[in-house]
């Protein structure tokens, strides 16, 4: 985002500033003020242990209320699960804290084995909540099953046989079913075999984009039956994953989708065959009939730098694209830069644009005859003081392009095919903003997506995550919403950028492209971040601070600090103060509350 190497990616500066207020507050050394890169929630089963204990001790005796109106189906999916986990999964129903409830037993039972017929019978003789309902082999699980029953209950939940309902898992759904609520998700876990608790999936709020990358909504699911009557089926995949196939459907349908950040579902550890994305080729699948369904011009290709399937949209006529670049000397830093660009961008109509603040050095003064005259670059001056909200908007006023890139010139564009992925996710009318997958040059990531109020103000999750290591979830890998995305390589339509007034240049140094986000945000447009399109950030991750405590004061005068205490597209179980995502440790929030109390007060 700078303009020279003395200014910083202002994200970069913020987490050491933020390290070192953990830092001081726990007590570490000062050679330990960046902490190394450590283990997500779900690598650290030892810490999940003692936080589940300590939410299960917090949460005892708290049941959320249950609306009286409100009745669940239960529809358990016989898998191939042994009588001693059915008999787990049936009492983990039985001891729900709503009463109002019917559990509908579903698979084909004349294949199960004599005991688990036996099982069946006796527990439908033994509870009139309980009943079965025999199908074919083939017709196990997914919408064509539960299209040919009949519920008593207005909301279905969907429970596999070998796992478990949290004991208060229907009332805290119950609690969110407000009119117009089609469908309710919540977080999850694993549970092993000696019964102890691993790998929680803790996921953001409804996030569309997601979930045409993966099946992330995994369970606990629970949809309207209104919904579900209104699902056609006849034209289902077999072949297709059932349960990526349900959640495409019933989000098609649903008129509100409200995501619970409660671990109320536990997974039984040793089942793959009943996991949703288990299989890529049925993954692919359901995602392809999802596309025709929605009549999206776009195709699903297997992505060569992810493991998710990608839907590829297709580039609409041949919209324009003005690169903006702004630069002070530093000549063979923006040469590297603007030589980067047309080596295998996908998408060749576009414009560089060059805003230069104040250069006095004579090679950049030849450097930036040489750009005119070889790839007709645009250059326009920025005298004075360095305020990168100002200097963007003077290269976005050179232009009148359909779209503009607002890129650093310490960038290289080094992905397949990167301006392509940028340009088909920004023409979606309902997308305001689009940001890349930047790496730093020894390989570890440096963005992969801003959270706010992570850090201080915000900061780049996974920022610092090593060229071996997995990202928790492997978002790094999904197209997905954000809140906020790094001004450093920065898409966005000219139409947006009218509307919103360009960058806010009371924001000179920082926090200018987190502020256009939440704008475009509050207008209705959605803030995607892109794995497809790479490259390399040539910035230090550690730099000095001149300019961003001042600016961060000035933001959180604009923004009331409620709007960033939990962001939407992160979730609440997991830690404010590391990029890596571990579990939020107790004391947390009032130390955020200090840091931003703290930054908020430095003016008086």
């Amino acid at each position: 985002m700078s303009l020279d190497r003395r200014e910083t990616d202002e994200f970069g500066a913020l987490l050491r500033w933020a390290a070192e207020q953990a830092a001081d507050a726990a007590g570490l050394p000062s050679d330990d003020r960046v902490p190394p890169w450590g283990l997500n929630a779900t690598e650290d089963e030892s810490a999940y242990e003692e936080w589940w204990a300590l939410q299960q001790r917090e949460r005892n005796g708290d049941s959320a209320p249950q609306a009286a109106s409100v009745r669940f189906s239960v529809v358990v999916w016989l898998a191939d699960a042994l009588v001693d986990e059915l008999r787990s999964c049936v009492e983990s129903i039985r001891r729900q804290t709503a009463r109002d409830w019917e559990a509908v037993l579903v698979g084909p039972v004349r294949s199960n084995d004599q005991k688990t017929r036996d099982e069946l019978r006796a527990l439908v003789r033994s509870d009139p909540r309980f009943r079965v309902v025999g199908v074919e082999p083939d017709e196990v699980r997914g919408p064509g099953v539960s299209r040919g029953m009949t519920f008593s209950g207005d909301h279905v939940a969907f429970v596999d046989s070998s796992d478990l309902l949290e004991h208060d898992a229907l009332a805290r759904v119950g609690a969110v079913l407000a009119p117009g609520v089609d469908v309710v998700y919540t977080d999850e876990d694993e549970l092993e075999q000696d019964g102890s608790h691993s790998r929680p999936v803790f996921k953001p709020d409804w996030a569309p984009d997601l979930l045409l990358s993966e099946p992330y909504l995994g369970s606990l699911l629970v949809v309207s039956r209104s919904v579900l009557e209104t699902m056609e089926s006849s034209d289902a995949d077999p072949d297709a994953d059932v349960d990526y196939d349900l959640m495409l459907r019933v989000t098609e349908a649903a008129r509100n989708i409200v995501h619970i950040p409660e671990v109320l579902y536990h997974r039984r550890v040793g089942h793959p065959a009943t996991r949703p994305g288990a299989d890529e080729d049925r993954v692919r699948r359901a995602l392809e009939a999802a596309v025709v369904r929605r009549r999206l011009d776009a195709t699903v290709e297997r992505a060569e730098i992810t493991d998710r399937p990608h839907v590829r949209r297709t580039i609409h006529g041949a919209p324009s694209v003005s690169i903006v670049i702004p630069f002070r000397d530093q000549a063979s830093l923006l040469a590297r830069c603007i030589e980067s660009l047309p080596i295998r961008p996908g998408f060749d109509n576009y414009d560089i644009v060059l805003v230069d603040n104040g250069s006095v050095e004579p090679e950049t003064r030849a450097l930036r005859t040489r750009l005119e005259e070889r790839y007709g670059a645009i250059v326009t001056e920025y005298p004075g003081a360095f305020n990168w909200s100002a200097i963007n908007n003077v290269g976005a006023a050179a232009s009148r392009s359909d779209f503009l890139l607002f890129l650093n010139n310490d960038i290289e564009a080094t992905g397949e095919g990167w301006l392509r992925a940028l340009v088909e996710q920004g023409q979606r009318p309902e997308v305001g903003v689009v940001g890349a997958r930047l790496f730093y040059p020894d390989g570890t990531l440096q963005h992969a997506g801003i959270v706010v109020g992570t850090g201080v103000i915000g900061w780049h999750i996974f920022m610092g995550l090593p060229a071996d290591g997995s990202a928790y979830l492997g978002w790094d890998q999904a197209v997905r919403p954000y809140s906020a995305v790094t001004g450093a390589c920065f898409l966005t339509r000219r139409d947006v950028f009218d509307e919103l007034g360009g960058f806010d240049e009371s924001l000179e140094v920082a926090f200018n492209d987190v502020d256009y986000c939440l704008r475009a945000r509050d207008l209705g447009y959605e803030v995607l971040y892109t794995p497809h399109a790479v490259l390399i950030h040539n910035e230090a991750m550690t730099r000095g601070l001149a300019g961003y405590r001042a600016d961060g004061r000035r933001f959180l005068a604009k923004w009331d600090r409620s709007r960033l205490r939990e962001d939407p597209f992160f979730n609440r179980n997991l830690s404010r103060f590391a990029a890596w995502c571990p579990l939020r440790q107790p004391g947390e929030e009032q130390q955020w509350e200090a840091y931003v109390d703290d930054l908020a007060g430095d003016a008086t």
